[in-house]
This record gives structure tokens, C-alpha cells and sequence, in this order.
């Protein structure tokens, strides 16, 4: 802005000082010529002199003028082609015409046609000086007053380019301002329901409750659905541990999870991302599995683990009007983990209680069997 209110200042306070011109007179009457040249080197301005349109023509090609004289009773000179040859060499030049008691009317057409001041010779010979002072005065405050305008406006549009710039960067950053509050709200949120999750799960020491419970929860958060959960027997073999039934005739859908362990589980459980298939189609290709249990229907299915295991897998589909959201599937990866240490949690102390059983209670059975036989 101090650059700004700078330059504001300089087209405002700025004189133009009056320096000597370079000054061209076009006439053949020498003896007027010479009078006019010797008024104007007074006054210190560099004057050339030329008596043809051609010869004119040639001169510019060295150099421009500021000012030129024309003799405008000259027959050689025609106006039309003076004025228009004058527009090609020399836009910005003063023209001033001159002649011996000049008619009104040519006056007026000659001002018309783009000059700037008439003289008449020689009653305003004494005069010429001070006159083409103030012509010259009067171009160079009109083109310093251009330039600065110029420089203003060039200015103005460079603060505009900086205005949109800043804006544009203050719309990413609030952009990316908006985006991490998204994040951290969702990051917030999943913990939120993690935390959740936990302490529901974690009352439950019992894999048939606890399952109840899990489903119970997920159902509420994602939404109906079919699920089945298949625990792990073992190293190759899968049990149905729960299901859910939402769409499905019971005895097709029995038969389908029934189906789906053998052909499912192994893939599912050795992967550590959730398979998310917005066409069932797929799923079932892959799965190898009847393509018509699957159309229509999206399927999301996962490993549950831990300590590196894969504890249980679990299948969600369901109509794929209805398709998972993002959402859903960060709700699924924020369970799914907890799920599988609460499984592991459970059968630990399941081993426990069956290996550390007291035997005394077994001792006095058997010893009470042996008194009474």
C-alpha cells in the first residue's frame, strides 16, 4: 500500500519542468523559415528544417520530432496527406501551422484535422516562442500525467493479482483448515466408539454373549444387514459362531454360510485390509461362489486379529442401494481389532479355568466311590 499511496502522490504533486524540444519547420519560403528557426533557437530548442513531404519522410527515419511547423499555403503540402503521414512517423508530435494572414475558415479545418496552435506570420513571430513553451508544456504534462496513470493502473492491477493470490490462498488454507477439522472430528469420532465398543465387549466373558453383543452394537452403527461370524478351530478349519439374517429365506441362507466357510474364510482370514466389494458379483467370483447368491448386494469382509492372528472372520452384504459408506467401513476397522482381542481375552481364560481345575474335590470323589464299594 506505501508503494500504492507513493505513486498516488507523484501523479498528483509531479510539474513537468520545460526542456528544449527537437523541432522540425516544413515550408520553402526560406526567408520565413529562417525567421521562424532563428525565434525558436533563441529559446535554446534544436531545429531542423525541410521543404517536401518526401524529404520529411526521410528525416524521421533518423529521428522523431516533438514539434513541426508547416507552411500551410505551401501548394507542395497537401493537408490530408501531411496530417496522415504525420499520424504514421510521429503520433505524439505538436503541429502547428502557419501562414500569411490565414483565412478563419482554414484555421478551423486545419485545427480539425489535428493541429494544435496557427500562427500568422509575421504579426505572431515575436510571439513563437512563448507559444510553443506552452504547447510543449502542455504535451508533456498530459504524457507524464499518461505515464503515471499507466503506472498506477499497472500498479492496481498487480495489488489486484496479490488480492486474488491472497484469497486463493486463504481458501486453500481453509480448506485445509475445514479438512483437518473433518479428520480429527471422524478420528474423534471412531475413538469415541471404540471406547465404546470396548466397554461392552469387555463385560462379556463369554463368546456367545459377547458376539451378541458385538453384532448388537454393529447393527446399531452400520445399519441392517446380513453378518456371519466364523471363529477359528483349529489351524485350517472355521465354525459359524453368529449370524444374522436380514433378506434371506432362512434355509438358502443357511446353506450359503454354511457354503462360504469353507470357500471364504482362508482367503479373508490371511488378509489384513478389509475386502470391500461395491459389486457382490466379484465377491462371489472370487470367492467361488454362486454369482445369483451375490447380485444386487454389496459385501465387506475382514479378519479380526490379535497377537497376529486371525481370530475370527466376519462377512457383511447386503442390497447395494444400500452400500457402505466410508464411514461404515472406519466404524468396521475401529471394531474389528477390539473384537479380536476380546475373543482372545475370553479363550485365555477359558484355557485357564480348564487346565488349573482344583483336583482335590476329584480325590475326595474318587475316595468316596471306593469307601462305599
Amino acid at each position: 500500500m506505501e508503494q500504492f499511496d507513493n505513486t498516488f502522490k507523484n501523479t498528483k504533486e509531479s510539474t513537468p519542468v520545460s526542456e528544449p524540444a527537437r523541432i522540425l519547420i516544413l515550408g520553402s519560403v526560406m526567408s520565413t523559415v529562417d525567421a521562424i528557426r532563428a525565434s525558436l533557437e533563441v529559446h535554446g530548442h534544436t531545429v531542423s528544417q525541410t521543404s517536401s513531404l518526401s524529404l520529411y519522410e526521410k528525416l524521421s527515419c533518423k529521428e522523431s520530432f516533438e514539434a513541426i511547423f508547416v507552411a500551410t499555403d505551401d501548394e507542395t503540402i497537401e493537408n490530408n496527406e501531411f496530417f496522415e503521414l504525420i499520424s504514421l512517423l510521429d503520433p505524439s508530435a505538436i503541429v502547428v501551422g502557419y501562414c500569411e494572414d490565414p483565412a478563419p475558415d482554414n484555421i478551423i479545418q486545419f485545427i480539425r484535422d489535428g493541429g494544435k496552435d496557427y500562427l500568422n506570420f509575421p504579426s505572431d513571430l515575436n510571439n513563437v516562442g512563448d507559444r510553443v513553451a506552452t504547447l510543449l508544456q502542455t504535451q508533456r504534462e498530459v504524457e507524464q500525467t499518461e505515464e503515471q496513470a499507466n503506472n498506477t493502473l499497472q500498479l492496481c492491477e498487480k495489488l489486484n493479482e496479490d488480492r486474488k493470490k491472497a484469497e486463493e490462498e486463504n481458501d486453500t488454507l481453509n480448506h485445509q483448515l475445514a479438512n483437518a477439522y473433518c479428520d480429527t472430528k471422524k478420528k474423534m469420532q471412531q475413538v469415541a466408539i471404540g471406547a465404546e465398543f470396548q466397554t461392552l465387549v469387555s463385560q462379556e466373558l463369554d463368546v456367545e454373549s459377547m458376539l451378541r453383543t458385538a453384532l448388537g452394537y454393529m447393527l446399531t452403527r452400520i445399519g441392517a444387514m446380513n453378518a456371519v461370524v466364523y471363529l477359528s478351530e483349529g489351524e485350517i478349519d472355521w465354525g459359524v459362531g453368529a449370524y444374522i439374517n436380514y433378506d434371506r429365506q432362512s434355509e438358502q441362507f443357511q446353506s450359503l454360510i454354511d457354503t462360504m466357510s469353507s470357500s471364504c474364510c482362508s482367503l479373508i482370514g490371511a488378509e489384513e485390509e478389509i475386502k470391500h466389494f461395491t459389486n457382490g458379483e466379484t465377491f462371489a467370483d472370487v470367492m467361488d461362489l454362486d454369482v445369483d447368491d451375490f447380485t444386487g448386494s454389496e459385501v465387506a469382509a475382514y479378519g479380526c486379529y490379535a497377537e497376529d492372528k486371525c481370530m475370527a472372520v466376519v462377512i457383511l452384504f447386503r442390497d447395494s442401494s444400500r452400500p457402505f459408506t466410508a464411514e461404515s467401513l472406519d466404524t468396521v476397522d475401529t471394531l474389528r481389532s477390539i473384537f479380536g482381542q476380546q475373543l482372545n481375552t475370553i479363550l485365555k481364560i477359558h484355557r485357564r479355568a480348564s487346565t488349573k481345575w482344583p483336583s482335590e474335590s476329584i480325590d475326595d470323589d474318587d475316595w468316596s466311590i471306593d469307601k462305599a464299594a
